[in-house]
């Protein structure tokens, strides 16, 4: 019989790898690492690392999509 429980992430609680995330895309990373690990189907490794570059897409569209990308390029350059 296996035991292994995977564990829950919250904003709190959360693996290391995600500590250089911004709060928002930590949230996102955290709600689908735990949508993962309640599918069953990877291990905590895998569901970290997918979950962070999922999250990392996920704030390159919203920015996209706000119009914030490109905008102030020239005053960072």
């Amino acid at each position: 019989m296996n035991l292994h429980v995977n564990a829950m992430w919250s904003t709190s609680h959360f693996p290391a790898a995600m500590r250089s995330l911004n709060p928002t895309t930590r949230a996102k990373a955290i709600e689908i690492a735990n949508n993962l690990l309640e599918q069953g189907q990877f291990d905590n490794h895998r569901v970290v690392a997918m979950s962070i570059d999922e999250a990392r897409r996920w704030a390159r569209l919203s920015r996209t999509e706000s119009g914030w990308a490109g905008a102030n390029v020239g005053t960072f350059a």
